[in-house]
């Protein structure tokens, strides 16, 4: 039974979730002073270091540390820590919001790993587990407790599944990396459809629970997930045995049978549920459930025990102006909380960069208009909550101020990009950089047309999906080709997806086309489309759907072929870069895990 004085619980402070142990930080501290001196073999400290979110880049002696915001929660203290990171420990001096709703810091030096955990633990965060094949962050819905249309609040009841699966025995080796999310509305809003394991809110003769749904994913062979059990209930914790179940099911029968982690590419639970079907998945969790262990209770009330959200006092209105854009920003950016008089704002965040600066100054304007609370979520950008409907256009102008002001949250201009090939190893195409100067493309095109809007642009600079093109109604994957002996940055373009809220078909490869004429591709997909669409109200979705995907193949073949060297050598060279471009992979450490492995019982 988990209590109240289990390490699992943390204190009870705003934005506490997961807790950090300070010994086992100290145990990493003393393992990578092993390692550096030849003390520690490499393959078993690599897979510990995985497992405390430390995962190297293709850079030597640098990594990449990712810090675990279940559900996206964040407070003004926990910011100051993270600027306090970037400032001493990121390379970069900015930190990195991730479609999974985490923070990454890159270029941190491991020596100084150790001390960065610290200070995330210190304002209660944590790195632990947020890579390795264990169950990574939890996403949730940034509007969970403030939305008009949730079924219930569903955060407490996935801060007790992550606290019940952190440094939890079962789930520590599993056969490869495990994406939970919690939806709170009946549209799915968090998108467990394309989770490995996905819960959506119900209520049945009064009762809470959750429908689960498993195997969905993305990158290779991009699958919808199943419905294997349809009412779990709540507040007796029945949700998180199930989840317990197919956990165990997965551990047992995920990769290949002995003591070898070996099959790691095939070794998501997509596979797993492709290959046996749903039926015999559904048998697997009912009998995993008559076992011994599902018999032991949940200290309920200490797993689910948080401090509420509130709003804090209106601030007086200062009587300056509103800035450039405000009624635009609030139209695209702003939604009314379920509570009289309250609203959030989605800030938008570009690439989900964020400066030392800029920590500071977005902890700040959380004290004074949220009562410091937000959110993060999967387009990269933060959700400010319980903002007074009097102090919007204040808060506006002050995001403004520290270039955080830009209308269209959730729309064409923004942009979703993962890191790219300027930190990972596994990376093509500098997908940052990339998605940047689409931005600024979407912008000077200044569509007008409500549907084209509605349209997202997501770029991954390699199949993974980092930057979850598979979910954009315009995808961007990097790729290469050559000419002669140089080589071409491309991009696979994908289209046709349905984006997060209840996602039932994936975007689909159309073609490739040069990184730089990456926007001239996409304007011509939007001409195409606005000349051939049933109506006006047709949606990109829609008009792919009755049309195909390969309609675009012929209008793109223009963008794919470039010049020579001495006509256009621009083309050769990738976005945020002067130099030629060369495709230069390393060996990822996602899929980390050859080694033997003793299975819990």
């Amino acid at each position: 039974m988990v209590t109240s004085q289990n390490p699992k619980i943390p204190e009870m402070k705003p934005g506490y979730i997961l807790r950090a142990d300070f010994d086992e930080i100290d145990e990493f501290e003393e393992r990578a002073k092993k390692f550096r001196i030849g003390d520690e073999d490499p393959t078993t400290f690599q897979l510990y270091r995985l497992s405390r979110g430390t995962y190297g880049q293709r850079q030597e002696n640098n990594q990449m540390m990712r810090i675990k915001l279940p559900a996206g929660v964040v407070t003004a203290d926990q910011m100051e820590a993270l600027a306090e990171v970037s400032e001493k420990y990121s390379g970069l001096h900015r930190g990195h919001i991730t479609t999974r709703e985490n923070f990454q810091f890159h270029f941190v030096n491991l020596d100084d790993a150790a001390e960065v955990m610290r200070i995330i633990g210190r304002a209660g965060l944590t790195s632990r587990e947020a890579c390795a094949h264990t169950v990574r962050n939890i996403t949730g819905c940034p509007y969970a407790g403030i939305a008009p249309e949730e079924v219930f609040d569903t955060t407490p009841y996935l801060a007790a599944y992550g606290r019940n699966m952190l440094r939890n025995p079962i789930c520590q080796r599993l056969p490869r990396k495990f994406k939970t999310s919690f939806s709170n509305c009946p549209n799915d809003c968090a998108g467990s459809n394309f989770h490995d394991l996905g819960f959506i809110a119900k209520i049945q003769n009064g009762v809470k629970g959750f429908e689960l749904r498993v195997g969905g994913g993305t990158s290779t062979m991009p699958r919808i997930a199943d419905n294997v059990w349809d009412f779990a209930e709540a507040d007796n914790g029945e949700y998180i045995r199930v989840a317990e179940a197919v956990l165990r099911i997965f551990d047992r029968e995920g990769d290949l049978p002995g003591l070898l982690r070996k099959n790691l590419n095939k070794a998501r639970i997509k596979f797993l549920l492709h290959k046996i079907g749903v039926d015999a998945f559904k048998e697997m969790i009912h009998e995993e459930l008559k076992k011994d262990w599902a018999k032991e209770p949940y200290d309920m009330d200490a797993l689910m025990a948080l401090v509420p959200e509130e709003a804090g006092p209106v601030v007086p209105d200062d009587g300056k102006p509103a800035a450039d854009g405000f009624e635009r920003w609030r139209w695209t950016n702003v939604k009314k909380q379920k509570q009289d008089g309250l609203y959030s704002a989605d800030v938008t965040i570009p690439m989900g960069n964020i400066s030392t600066e800029q920590f500071h100054q977005i902890a700040a304007l959380l004290r004074k208009y949220c009562n410091g609370y937000a959110r993060t979520n999967p387009q990269q950008n933060i959700v400010f909550r319980w903002v007074h409907e009097a102090n919007l256009k204040m808060l506006h102008r002050e995001l403004t101020e520290i270039g955080f002001g830009t209308a269209e949250a959730g729309m064409l201009a923004d942009v979703v990009a993962c890191p790219g090939a300027d930190s990972c190893k596994l990376a093509i195409t500098s997908s940052n950089q990339g998605g940047y100067q689409m931005r600024e493309e979407m912008i000077k095109f200044d569509y007008k047309d409500p549907e084209v809007l509605k349209v997202n642009v997501k770029i991954s600079g390699c199949p993974n999906g980092c930057g979850q093109h598979h979910m954009a109604g315009i995808g961007l994957q990097g790729s290469s080709y050559k000419v002669g002996k140089l080589e071409v940055p491309c991009y696979d373009v994908f289209v046709g997806g349905e984006g997060y809220q209840g996602i039932n078909a994936y975007a689909t490869r159309v073609t490739r086309v040069s990184a730089k004429k990456a926007h001239l591709a996409i304007d011509k997909i939007f001409s195409v489309y606005t000349a051939e669409r049933s109506s006006d109200t047709e949606s990109f979705a829609d008009y792919v759907k009755r049309v195909g995907p390969k309609r675009f193949e012929e209008p793109l073949e223009e963008f794919k072929w470039v010049g020579s060297l001495a006509d256009e050598p621009e083309m050769y060279m990738d976005w945020g870069h002067d130099d030629m471009f060369e495709v230069i992979r390393g060996e990822g450490e996602c899929a980390a895990g050859e080694v033997p492995l003793i299975r819990t019982p």
